[in-house]
């Protein structure tokens, strides 16, 4: 029973997360990058950073922004709560 409450918390805050980003004008990137899980992620579950430049079309620089960008939302909209 611990367990699958222990889930049911990790998903909803998930998708907490995921709505931030979204109100926040980046949903469809972090769709995309859901939606290419195979190639953004390693079997280990650390970012491919190469695959997640080709699956969103940005350089790597750009990259670390939008990640950056994302870490900054969800950090702001925490600190409201």
């Amino acid at each position: 029973m611990v367990i699958m409450r222990n889930n049911f918390v990790e998903i909803l805050e998930r998708q907490e997360i995921l709505d931030i980003l979204e109100k926040s004008g980046l949903g469809a990137q972090i769709e995309a990058l859901l939606l290419n899980e195979n190639k953004v992620y390693t079997k280990k579950g650390r970012l491919n950073k190469s695959g997640a430049c080709r699956v969103l079309g940005l350089k790597p620089k750009q990259l670390d922004e939008f990640l950056c960008k994302c870490r900054h939302m969800i950090k702001a909209e925490q600190m409201l709560d």
